[in-house]
């Protein structure tokens, strides 16, 4: 699996702004102009320009289609996508198999939301720690590993939250029950927590950082 993201903050330059959105199809651009807040503005752009460096460096000419369960994918390319944004990131999967991926900018009582989402045992890996900061931390781990894998598995949030458990018992996490998958889980800076659910047989790991020039 190949991993991408970029920082939209270059995009708060107005002229750069206004520069990279020449780059954006009819379909992105409507996408942008439709939302109401700046920075859902700058993540559409951002992601955007994640896709438009993808389609350029794995030779993709087919538009991102999503499907029935908001999925993207292009059709007609020999690859796996996904994408997701929090904060001041966007980042991308990319892989021959299933894939989902998720990031999530770790913020102050967003875990307190735990208790009506997870199971039990994970709501105790949270309140293990007593400092509001690692029980922040905790929550993020848990909430990306389960967005990453409802994506993985193509079904959103379809499927609620509380209805199978990630295991953080070990060095790496996993979702149980499912053997078939690897979980791998880093962060971007200390803010920012990113799970990737992929095949076990997807072995190779890269990550790179997309600047624009």
């Amino acid at each position: 699996m190949n991993i991408y993201f970029f920082n939209i903050t270059v995009l708060r330059n107005k002229n750069v702004y206004e520069d990279k959105l020449k780059d954006m199809d009819s379909q992105r651009l409507e996408k942008i102009h439709q939302m109401k807040k700046t920075d859902d503005r700058l993540r559409s752009l951002g992601a955007g320009l994640l896709i438009n460096f993808i389609k350029n460096k794995y030779r993709i000419h087919d538009r991102l289609q999503t499907d029935k369960f908001g999925k993207p994918y292009f059709e007609n390319a020999p690859l796996h996508f996904n994408i997701s944004h929090s904060g001041n990131y966007v980042i991308a999967a990319v892989s021959k198999y299933e894939i989902g991926i998720d990031i999530q900018r770790v913020r102050a009582d967003k875990h307190r939301i735990a208790e009506k989402n997870f199971v039990a045992g994970e709501c105790a890996y949270i309140n293990a720690m007593e400092d509001e900061e690692t029980q922040q931390q905790r929550f993020c781990e848990i909430w990306t590993v389960k967005e990453a894998y409802l994506k993985a598995k193509g079904i959103g949030l379809r499927k609620p939250l509380n209805s199978f458990e990630v295991d953080l018992s070990e060095d790496a996490p996993k979702i149980v029950g499912e053997e078939a998958l690897r979980v791998v889980q880093f962060r971007i800076d200390r803010k920012y927590i990113v799970s990737v659910c992929a095949g076990i047989q997807d072995k190779d790991f890269q990550i790179e950082e997309i600047k624009i020039q």
